[in-house]
């Protein structure tokens, strides 16, 4: 699908899932730029083998979320605080690029990022959605 427009972007939209977009912050080059070496790693998002059919989520733009470091609340929030809403973000990203069945958008994350060291876990839970649990490893331990 191209050119899809915000008020016809929903009806594109097959379910949901919980993924977790994680940085390496220490290889940040130029803020200004596109930079690979921080979010295209191997292993950076990870995500539900699951998806919750878009029928079973009345209300998309209002999910609680939040994000455990330990078990200690580092973010909480609603999908109504993201940046830019699901309708806009299909829309956008249709103007430049065709999106096909099975491609899935990482919507972004409301206020509250926070950095993690090997041994952490983290813990993502969305209402409705589901729950993504993972452990940072070093890159030396993910080889």
């Amino acid at each position: 699908m191209a050119n899809v427009s915000e008020a016809d972007a929903m009806d594109y939209v097959a379910g949901y899932t919980v993924c977790n977009d994680y940085a390496i912050r220490d290889y940040l080059e130029n803020y200004y730029r596109p930079n690979l070496r921080v979010k295209s790693r191997d292993g950076l998002t990870p995500m539900l083998s699951t998806i919750v059919p878009k029928e079973a989520i009345p209300d998309p733009h209002n999910l609680p979320l939040r994000t455990f470091v330990n078990g200690e609340l580092r973010q909480q929030g609603t999908t109504a605080d993201l940046i830019f809403s699901v309708p806009f973000l299909i829309a956008y990203l249709s103007e430049f690029m065709t999106l096909n069945p099975g491609d899935m958008i990482a919507t972004g994350t409301p206020k509250g990022l926070s950095d993690v060291v090997p041994g952490d876990e983290v813990v993502v839970e969305v209402e409705g959605v589901g729950r993504l649990v993972n452990r940072i490893v070093s890159e030396d331990t993910a080889k």
